[in-house]
């Protein structure tokens, strides 16, 4: 359990260095927001052709820790390597090789933790936090750094980091399996596809996460542009909503118990829609700032119960497979949406993109309500036992 933690820890700083900041350094190399859409539409769209060819080879544990290290190695140099070209075309093949090479990670990643958690009786929101926890201290890190040592300094840290990251992962070893214990069983997809509550939550995931993580794209931009603020400034707001994220978290896994799973979600989405309507109002500065840690209450409920919401949908050795599936449905939809607002923007402005991607996130969280996803009942006879033989 240790180990995960100081995994996620590790990853998420190295992430919090470059991913929050991506936008604002593309925007300050005089990058169009037309060409900043199209930038940030290479990623998910080649997700739709690499994410089906990756969970065909995260068969297991083992090949799952193989192929993290891999990535994290590749990502951290990649990363660097950004900050050495200049044109549109450099950053365009760039962005495409993390893409291609890189981009599975965290699904990877959460897969392999939730396995671990599930087969142990553990609590996967547990080890998910230390990755908000350490975005708290990233991100205020990396705005100060952005302003005093500059961007490209930013991010060779950051790619340092994800390479040492590499070590980590070689650190977590798979158990070997022991015939005393209970086998478990091999990655069922046809069931998987044959899962009509998995497509329901898929249709709600798509629309109402997709479109956050639309606006989320755009947002450090739009308040910089629109209300003058600095990176400074956006590195502590993006810290404050990250650690209201830490604090909904902690809160639930103490009495997220008492709480169904409809409700939650029910409550994430309504946040997400009131703070896209506040920002299409165009209100003062002091609202964004507060009606922005609305994302990180929602977004702590989304993190705390996602998993754990598709562990009871979906067998548990098809866990990785449908987080892979989600975020292929979760790339089209968000590297078509990154591609058309960029052009959006620059014709229509930063307040009616919200209020499109709010009327969206309305649409999924009705479809949610109305057709809640029923938990799979236990198989008759079926051992309640977990599965040692995976990961520790």
């Amino acid at each position: 359990m240790l180990k995960f933690k100081i995994l996620y820890f590790v990853r998420f700083f190295a992430d919090a260095l470059f991913y929050p900041y991506m936008s604002l350094y593309f925007i300050q190399k005089s990058v169009t927001e037309t060409d900043l859409g199209f930038l940030l539409s290479i990623t998910p769209i080649l997700s739709i052709v690499v994410n089906p060819i990756w969970n065909y080879f995260v068969k297991d544990m083992k090949v799952s820790r193989i192929i993290l290290q891999v990535m994290t190695v590749v990502e951290g140099v990649l990363i660097f390597t950004l900050t050495k070209v200049t044109t549109l075309e450099a950053y365009a093949i760039i962005i495409g090789l993390i893409a291609v090479l890189c981009s599975p990670y965290i699904q990877i990643q959460d897969g392999f933790a939730a396995t671990f958690a599930n087969n142990n009786k553990l609590e996967y929101s547990s080890i998910r936090i230390w990755a908000s926890i350490t975005y708290v201290i990233g991100t205020l890190l990396g705005g100060y750094l952005g302003v005093y040592i500059g961007y490209d300094l930013l991010f060779l840290a950051s790619g340092i980091i994800f390479v040492a990251t590499a070590f980590l992962v070689l650190w977590i070893k798979p158990i070997e399996k022991r015939a005393d214990l209970i086998v478990r069983p091999k990655r069922d997809f046809k069931a998987l596809l044959k899962n009509v509550e998995f497509y329901k939550y898929l249709v709600f995931y798509t629309l109402v996460i997709g479109s956050v993580r639309i606006g989320d794209t755009f947002f450090g931009v739009y308040i910089m542009k629109d209300f003058g603020i600095t990176t400074i400034d956006y590195g502590w707001l993006y810290a404050a909503f990250v650690l209201v994220e830490v604090l909904v978290m902690r809160f639930l896994m103490a009495k997220g118990s008492q709480y169904s799973d409809k409700a939650t979600f029910i409550v994430a989405g309504a946040m997400f829609v009131l703070r896209f309507l506040v920002y299409a109002l165009e209100p003062s500065l002091p609202v964004i700032y507060a009606v922005t840690l609305l994302r990180g209450a929602g977004w702590g409920i989304i993190l705390y119960a996602h998993i754990k919401f598709i562990i009871k949908i979906v067998k548990v050795e098809n866990v990785t497979a449908a987080i892979l599936i989600l975020t292929l449905m979760f790339s089209i939809y968000t590297g078509v949406g990154n591609w058309i607002s960029g052009s959006f923007i620059e014709r229509y402005g930063y307040p009616k993109l919200y209020l499109v991607n709010m009327v969206l996130i309305f649409a999924g969280l009705l479809v949610f309500v109305l057709f809640t996803p029923r938990i799979k009942q236990p198989e008759a006879g079926k051992a309640m036992e977990p599965d040692h033989a995976e990961s520790q």
